[in-house]
């Protein structure tokens, strides 16, 4: 037996209850997670605004060791530190050979499902009620057995705490900015929203050479730790119109490039008023269901500005984990200083609570405390 946090009931706290885990089946890896980040959408999926099988274990960040390994597992064995996608691809559809594997076309409706590739579930309560793991990890528990897509092996020197945040909030962060938008050195670029995602976006077009990067968020304290990542200026959008301010900063053209992290709707509008001529917005965040974005139809001939969104940082998280890993190594990426407050298992729904709050940049669970 082991424990883990499981959503019965959308809006309802998070139960900590004991779960039995199954078989360890021949592509399967069974592993100890030691951290897991907490991230808005698994909130979205406990509070009922991401609509997902019930009853589920959250938690798609997170970082651990290996216990086990199927039979047809290669490349990983027992004692290996590793962290884990939140995405996994087939490497056959059309997308995956396109390069485009965080859109797989059998990835993405598997791991909406909480089910394993096989269709099956791996853990079960006290009831014997089978549980959902979310993107197929649940690493919001002490255990889990996950699919060997979903493991990256990664060096015994990086933290655990670290390599979980970089598996999903540094990844779409900075991967949107590395992968999916064209900052270059002499950018100006402005980041809605400070929390993890956010933050990597601001480190990641410092790490480019952008010399303008405007970080905007409500909250104090997010506002501070963006200036010390390597945002040049920050806003405050409730005492003073964020868009007015980013064209003070940009002698009136606006921004060349805006990512909104906010996953709410009203503020991709702000992101696209705040780019000027030529300007790209890229959308990370992930709104409510039903939530529409209305854009002045003139303005797309008129100013050649461009709307792309971005899922899970747009690139290969088989590759781009273990890079963000190694430039944290080198000490280019201080990934560790997004982490705002560490809880333990017990304390999960305080976590939740800090974040719906805006009180964390990034939480981070720790299941040996």
């Amino acid at each position: 037996m082991t424990r883990a946090a499981v959503s019965y009931t959308p809006g309802a706290d998070l139960a900590l209850t004991e779960v039995e885990l199954g078989e360890v089946r021949a592509h399967d890896v069974k592993v100890r997670f030691m951290a897991s980040g907490l991230c808005h959408t698994d909130v979205s999926i406990a509070t009922g605004d991401m609509s997902v099988a019930m009853p589920i274990i959250p938690g798609h960040e997170g970082a651990g060791i290996v216990e086990d390994v199927g039979s047809a597992v290669s490349g990983l064995r027992p004692g290996d530190h590793v962290a884990f996608t939140g995405v996994i691809a087939c490497g056959r559809c059309r997308a995956c050979e396109r390069g485009l594997p965080n859109l797989c076309e059998w990835g993405l409706p598997t791991i909406m499902s909480g089910r394993h590739p096989d269709g099956d579930l791996r853990t079960f309560d006290p009831s014997g009620t089978g549980l959902h793991q979310w993107a197929c990890l649940g690493t919001l528990a002490e255990r889990a057995i996950v699919p060997e897509r979903s493991v990256i092996p990664i060096p015994d020197d990086v933290p655990f705490d670290v390599a979980a945040i970089a598996g999903c909030g540094v990844l779409t962060g900075a991967g949107a900015v590395l992968n999916r938008s064209s900052v270059r050195p002499g950018s100006s670029a402005v980041v809605f929203g400070c929390g993890g995602v956010g933050l990597s976006a601001v480190q990641a077009c410092r790490l480019i050479g952008a010399t303008t990067i405007i970080a905007v968020d409500p909250v104090r304290a997010k506002r501070e730790l963006a200036l010390r990542l390597g945002a040049t200026h920050a806003i405050d959008p409730t005492s003073r119109d964020a868009v007015e301010a980013v064209r003070e900063l940009t002698d009136g053209r606006g921004a060349d490039h805006a990512f909104e992290c906010t996953g709410v709707a009203t503020v991709v509008r702000q992101a696209w008023d705040a780019v000027g001529v030529d300007g790209t917005v890229v959308t990370m965040g992930i709104a409510p269901a039903g939530s529409t974005v209305e854009l002045p139809a003139d303005e797309l001939w008129s100013t050649e500005k461009s709307l792309r969104s971005s899922l899970y940082g747009s690139g290969y998280p088989r590759k781009d984990i273990p890079l963000l890993l190694e430039l944290y190594r080198q000490g280019r990426l201080p990934i560790e200083e997004m982490i705002t407050a560490r809880y333990a298992l017990d304390d999960v729904n305080a976590a939740v609570s800090d974040l719906k709050s805006g009180r964390n940049a990034r939480g981070v669970i720790l299941m040996n405390d």
